[in-house]
């Protein structure tokens, strides 16, 4: 049997063509396999008053935010606070051993507003909920010498625990709006 030059050339499309298709469906296979997808960062949900809430392990993150007087107000080098509740919903302690941003020199603990500076090291009890959330001589995290000022752009903050480490787009409120402390709702 004789085969054309056409005929020969038209094979060699679909070969192209088979082979493309292939390409593209080895390149889609991933997306299928939601145990294979990476996670996209950062892992975060706003809540209905706007804050952020995220999870890793069995450390739930409830209203994360950041207050900051006015973007004209702001300047590089300023300190700003990092308020959030945290949940432990395991049977056993947890603890948050670091938080840090790259738009600031350092995230430091206070146990109250008079309180010296810390390096972040709290433990959470198993089942507990701990409230690092705005108040007066209440424990909270500072985010200290922004680089510049954020005005009310969120930023990304990690936080590294027993269970592993997240990081969650934080957003910056400004100072008169004061989220207070909310209480967390149990899954």
């Amino acid at each position: 049997m004789r085969t054309s030059h056409g005929d020969l050339r038209a094979e060699g499309w679909r070969a192209t063509l088979r082979l493309l298709l292939a390409a593209c469906l080895l390149a889609l296979l991933p997306a299928c396999n939601p145990g294979q997808r990476p996670h996209p960062l950062p892992q975060s949900t706003r809540n209905r008053e706007g804050l952020v809430d995220g999870q890793v392990g069995a450390m739930r993150l409830l209203h994360v935010h950041i207050l900051a007087p006015p973007m004209a107000q702001q300047k590089a080098g300023d300190d700003l606070g990092l308020y959030l509740t945290l949940v432990n919903d395991s049977d056993t302690p947890q603890k948050l051993d670091g938080v840090s941003t790259v738009h600031a020199e350092n995230v430091v603990y206070r146990a109250s507003s008079s309180a010296p500076r810390q390096a972040v090291n709290v433990t959470i009890p198993a089942g507990a909920t701990l409230s690092l959330q705005q108040g007066q001589g209440r424990p909270h995290l500072e985010v200290i010498g922004i680089h510049r000022p954020l005005g009310a752009t969120p930023i990304d903050v990690t936080f590294r625990f027993t269970t592993g480490t997240t990081t969650l787009r934080i957003p910056v409120l400004p100072l008169e709006r004061g989220a207070g402390s909310p209480t967390p709702a149990h899954s």
